[in-house]
Formats: C-alpha cells, structure tokens, sequence
C-alpha cells in the first residue's frame, strides 16, 4: 500500500517549486483581477511571511494530493491485473476439468496447468502458457476440495480472509462447459459421464456403436 508521506518525499524539490510558483501566479492573477477595489496591504515582513506560509501549506497539499493519485492508479493496476489472472485460471481449470473429469489435485497443484505431457486420459494441454505468482509475487491459493475449488489471491495484504482478496467468479469455471466452441468440436469421449457431439447424426452414430449418452 503506498505511503503518501513516502510519496511526497519521492517528489523533487523542482516540481515542489514549480507547482507553489504556479499557485503564486493564480493569487496574482486574482489579486490584479481586483484592481483598485481590493483593500491596500503593506508588505513589509510579516506580510511575505504570511504569504509564504501560506504557499507551503497549498504546495504541501497539492503535492499530497498528487500522491495519493499515483499511489491509488499504482494499486488499481495490480489489482486489475490479478482480478484478469485468477479468471483465466479460473477458465483453464475449467478446460482441464473438461477434457480430464476433475480438476488437478492437491499435489499437482496449478502446475498441473503448464505441464507439456500428461498420461491423464482425455488431457489436451498444456491450458497455460507458465505459472506465474499474482502481482504481489506470492503464490495463488488453490484447494480443489470443492467445486468450484478454491482459488484465490490474497492481495496486497497477503493475509487470508481479508477483504482484499481476490477470487474468481464461478461463472469463469464453467465457462468451457456452457460454450464448447473453442474444442472445434472436439473433446474426450468423456465429459463426467456425458458424450457430447455436435450433431445428431454424430449422436446417432454414437449410439448405434454402443455408447449411452447418460
């Protein structure tokens, strides 16, 4: 999580400079704006003091201001960036379990998805290209005890169970299993127990070999 008090340390005494400047020029500006009717002010010393404590704290409040937007842009990234990861985890488990019959085990882990060869039977992989940590280069949580299973980032915090986790949504499991159109119409003779065929000539022929369509 980003620092504002960090930030505003990270910034430049030039661009400190340049943005009082540029509130000192708008308080001219203003001040001309106002012509003969503004009241007389002697600017003797205290007068320049009282301005330039003035510009510090508008300085030092822009410069707060620019940092917690960077900070948050920052965050906002990384955590676009994992919302995307851990929905295209979600969707290869999905294809894994497509082709497979379950999802890989607890042993296998997500590695499972990256594997170049498999004696699975129905396996057409590999479904990712490299298993990477999430943005904050920890591992993904995954726990196939369920379905859908578990399969989590744990944000920023990297604390489980805290409001910044990150999780996909079911949907994105069982995505392959709603549009088969990505398997060209292909996939193992085995779905959980279901043939699946793209057409009922293709059925037909199914049954007629002896296959049951349960």
């Amino acid at each position: 999580m980003s620092d504002p008090a960090s930030t505003r340390r990270a910034l430049s005494k030039r661009e400190r400079d340049r943005k009082i400047k540029a509130i000192y020029r708008e308080l001219e500006a203003k001040k001309r704006e106002l012509g003969l009717r503004a009241p007389a002010i002697r600017r003797g010393p205290m007068f320049y003091l009282v301005v330039l404590v003035g510009l510090a704290m508008l300085g030092g409040l822009v410069v707060q201001s620019a940092g917690k937007g960077g900070g948050k842009a920052m965050r906002d990234g990384r955590l676009v960036q994992a919302e995307r990861s851990v929905a295209a985890l979600a969707e290869a488990l999905g294809r894994y379990k497509f082709h497979c019959g379950a999802y890989p085990s607890p042993l296998e882990g997500l590695e499972a998805l990256e594997e170049k060869a498999s004696s699975r039977p129905g396996w057409i992989g590999p479904y990712i290209d490299r298993m990477l940590p999430d943005p904050w280069k920890r591992q993904y949580v995954y726990e196939p005890t369920n379905d859908p299973p578990v399969l989590l980032s744990l944000g920023p915090d990297g604390v489980r169970g805290t409001a910044d986790d990150i999780a996909p949504d079911v949907s994105d499991f069982e995505r392959p299993f709603a549009d088969t159109s990505w398997t060209n119409d292909w996939v193992h003779f085995r779905r959980r127990g279901i043939v699946v065929v793209p057409t009922k000539e293709a059925k037909e022929k199914l049954l007629k070999e002896g296959m049951r369509d349960r």
